[in-house]
């Protein structure tokens, strides 16, 4: 059937998980990088045909910009990744592991974002957790692994939560399926209470506040390409299945509940962002930061929606960039501690003037297109609500802006660095490329605005 081919970027990162288990030398790095190109290629040609809504599949604007974030990032992740892994020395399992997992990840994300049950999208968000679970423990030490079996016991709680949540919208209005939903939809509180319990638990997966303690520990320990996925698309993917709910049941208790926990997790991202020793674990708040702005943003509707996808977009991008470019860091320092770090600038130029500007971009500075997006929400809070508690998000995010790139210009420009011949070989142009990318955002605003215009307008 012809809305096949809508899974094309399913297929190809399957096909490209099966075929990495074939006993050839180096095949899984090759059918990997063709893999992810084909999965980009098969993205871009989607953008190209109508939005479907089929008993199987839901791909609109939003969808189709979630597809295009994830292709990226899953490009751009298997290609540092070639030059990455020779660093690892004590890895948990071969090379070949690895790309398999990779490349199932991606797959899981692609159809989180490709169903219209919602009962389909707990189990493709349910996936990325047994798929990723492992990459997170790939450098094989004990810090490593307890934070994979951290990830996966939080995150797993919170998923449960959101399962119980869809049998609450299911005993209510007797489907998963979300355009009928949206269509029409019980207004009882079991049905209420079912879309408030699934923002809960997908809220987990995403970082949000208060269940959001898995998400320093994993990115602040897992390996930078991993680290650099799961910032980039595996957060705004739970993201997804929350604006989905957002959508479906959008009554101003709905609104205020999201809107509260998207004030209270920029606020305490951008609190911890101020006493953080580790640069990792700093970035990661960073993306938790993002991450709550994102869902006012959905809470909100209309420009604030748009200034929600140019983050998720733009920030992935520049977060894979600073990610990345913190393995480099560590593979010539040796540690995460932002006091061990100095001189980066002279030791790895590339790689010290990019990671400054990345963490410029990802905290909002313009002209890169995070700013925009705040913006947009900024100015869509205002219209909705009052200029006092803008002014608190403003402050937040003040905040976070000043302690993340105060702590990443002292790596960067002062001090000297380590008297030592130890340099990184890596693929330094992937991070520059991404970053690029993430400034060229802002000038697809138009297009994106006219992808999501009917959710705009709804």
């Amino acid at each position: 059937m012809q809305e096949n081919i809508h899974l094309l970027p399913l297929l190809c990162s399957f096909t490209g998980a099966l075929l990495c288990l074939l006993p050839v030398r180096s095949f899984d790095k090759i059918i990997s990088v063709i893999a992810s190109l084909a999965a980009f290629g098969s993205v871009i040609f989607l953008l190209t045909k109508e939005n479907i809504v089929t008993d199987t599949y839901y791909i609109d604007g939003l969808s189709k910009l979630l597809l295009l974030t994830i292709a990226l990032l899953y490009l751009a992740t298997v290609l540092y990744s070639l030059a990455y892994l020779k660093h690892i020395l004590n890895p948990l399992f071969k090379n070949k592991l690895y790309y398999f997992l990779l490349n199932l990840f991606a797959t899981s994300m692609f159809f989180s974002v490709s169903m219209d049950n919602i009962g389909l999208i707990w189990v493709g968000i349910e996936a990325t957790t047994v798929t990723s679970a492992l990459l997170v423990a790939t450098e094989n030490d004990q810090v490593t692994v307890e934070s994979a079996w951290r990830y996966v016991i939080i995150v797993s709680t919170g998923l449960v939560i959101s399962l119980i949540a869809t049998t609450f919208i299911y005993g209510a209005s007797g489907t998963l399926s979300m355009h009928e939903l949206m269509l029409h939809h019980p207004n009882n509180r079991v049905f209420l209470l079912g879309i408030l319990l699934g923002l809960i638990g997908f809220g987990t997966k995403a970082g949000i506040f208060p269940m959001h303690t898995w998400l320093p520990d994993v990115h602040g320990k897992a390996p930078a390409p991993v680290s650099a996925i799961f910032s980039g698309v595996l957060l705004p993917v739970a993201l997804y299945a929350m604006a989905r709910l957002i959508q479906i049941h959008n009554l101003p208790v709905v609104k205020i509940f999201c809107v509260t926990l998207g004030i209270l997790t920029v606020g305490v991202a951008a609190l911890m962002m101020t006493v953080q020793n580790n640069y990792k674990r700093m970035f990661a708040y960073s993306s938790m930061e993002n991450m709550g702005m994102v869902l006012i943003g959905f809470a909100l509707g209309k420009y604030g929606l748009l200034g929600s996808v140019v983050i998720i977009i733009s920030h992935g991008l520049a977060k894979s960039s600073a990610f990345y470019l913190t393995g480099n860091i560590l593979s010539v320092y040796h540690s995460t501690a932002l006091h061990d770090v100095h001189g980066v600038l002279k030791k790895m130029p590339a790689t010290g003037f990019t990671i400054f500007l990345a963490s410029m971009a990802v905290t909002g500075a313009p002209p890169f297109a995070v700013f925009a997006g705040e913006l947009f929400i900024l100015k869509e809070f205002v219209h909705q609500y009052n200029w006092w508690l803008a002014l608190l998000i403003i402050c937040f995010l003040a905040i976070a802006f000043i302690a993340v790139n105060v702590r990443t210009g002292r790596m960067v420009f002062s001090g000297n660095p380590p008297d030592n011949n130890r340099v990184f070989r890596s693929e330094t142009w992937v991070p520059v490329i991404n970053l690029i990318l993430s400034a060229l955002v802002i000038l697809l605003i138009p297009y994106i605005e006219k992808l999501l215009a009917n959710l705009i307008g709804s």
